[in-house]
């Protein structure tokens, strides 16, 4: 079974390879080569993320004098191809994903873009995420019309929240007891689109993808929502990118392009949520924030029930797996 532990040892060597370590000669370094395929989603928010990691790359590149293109190509997973049923129903997150894995085994494409959160806790087997550039926010935000306020949410004896994601149902249901959720899917403008038609109070989205796909709100209010009240998904706002684990030319440049604390982040929030095994299916959370003092501090929600514990940056993962078995065994009581 793929994992992501082969991500730790991409980033351990420190150090860039030359044109020659990665078969180019030096007298050849800027000689055309066969452009570096990159898979994503067609979807607008899922091609801003692929571009941003497609520049990121560009500018590599060019930076060690390699004159290699950097193409999209653009695969529909099975995920794109229902935009009708609950995803926990049709298979999942993995939906998103599989499809775009199987470009890179089959050597169709070299480098493959995901939002983090919405990897499942199992990578296809000889893949690994080589790349995570800086993230983005991290928080769920509640969208609701500007002739509303929180309190009159709250106040209503059944607010319909257009959300079909099983953590936010819960978390918000602590804010607003009386919510009725139904099930909003499509890409982000359709769900903003169905608020102002009116089929729901409210809507929950990520604030990553607001802040990656701007577009005119100012009939509305975002609320964004602390971790207090709505833990994110695992990885929220995070982009990862993948590769084959055998190519060391893919991913050299991709820890090349990736943010330190950004990394960090996804690999304490993966251990969590691979620890809990979870699925779309569930109700989980997760959030990992680095803290001054080279301390960390790890929030897991399974099903409903919080943890958190606080410990020194050496000892994150047994930190995290400690806090994933916490967790579930509350959940069971």
């Amino acid at each position: 079974m793929g994992d992501f532990s082969g991500f730790e040892n991409v980033f351990e060597s420190g150090k860039s390879l030359t044109a020659s370590e990665i078969g180019v000669s030096a007298e050849n370094a800027s000689a055309a080569q066969r452009p570096i395929i990159l898979a994503t989603r067609g979807s607008a928010l899922a091609l801003v993320q692929a571009k941003e990691v497609q520049e990121l790359l560009e500018k590599e590149l060019e930076k060690r004098k390699i004159d290699r293109a950097v193409e999209l190509s653009i695969i529909k997973t099975h995920g794109d191809k229902d935009r009708v049923h609950a995803l926990v129903s049709i298979g999942g997150k993995g939906l998103f994903v599989r499809s775009i894995e199987e470009e890179l085994i089959a050597g169709r494409a070299d480098i493959a873009v995901h939002s983090g959160k919405d990897l499942p806790y199992d990578l296809a087997d000889g893949l690994t995420i080589a790349g995570v550039p800086k993230a983005a926010d991290f928080r769920d935000v509640l969208i609701f019309r500007n002739d509303l306020t929180i309190d009159d949410l709250r106040k209503m004896s059944s607010p319909v929240i257009g959300t079909g994601s099983p953590r936010r149902r819960i978390e918000i249901k602590r804010m607003l007891p009386g919510a009725n959720f139904k099930e909003n899917r499509g890409n982000i403008p359709t769900r903003i689109r169905k608020l102002r038609e009116g089929q729901f109070d409210a809507i929950l989205l990520a604030q990553a993808g607001l802040d990656r796909l701007p577009m005119d709100l100012s009939d509305l209010t975002v609320h964004p929502l602390p971790t207090e009240e709505c833990l994110p998904a695992a990885c929220q706002g995070i982009l990862a990118a993948e590769c084959r684990e055998e190519d060391e030319e893919m991913a050299d440049l991709l820890r090349a392009i990736s943010d330190s604390d950004s990394r960090m982040r996804f690999l304490m929030e993966r251990t969590l949520f691979t620890a809990m095994k979870a699925d779309c299916s569930m109700a989980v959370g997760a959030h990992a924030e680095l803290l001054p003092g080279d301390s960390v501090r790890l929030t897991a929600m399974y099903e409903g029930r919080r943890a958190a514990a606080t410990a020194n940056i050496c000892e994150w993962r047994a930190a995290a797996e400690n806090l994933a078995q916490k967790v579930m065994e509350r959940s069971e009581e």
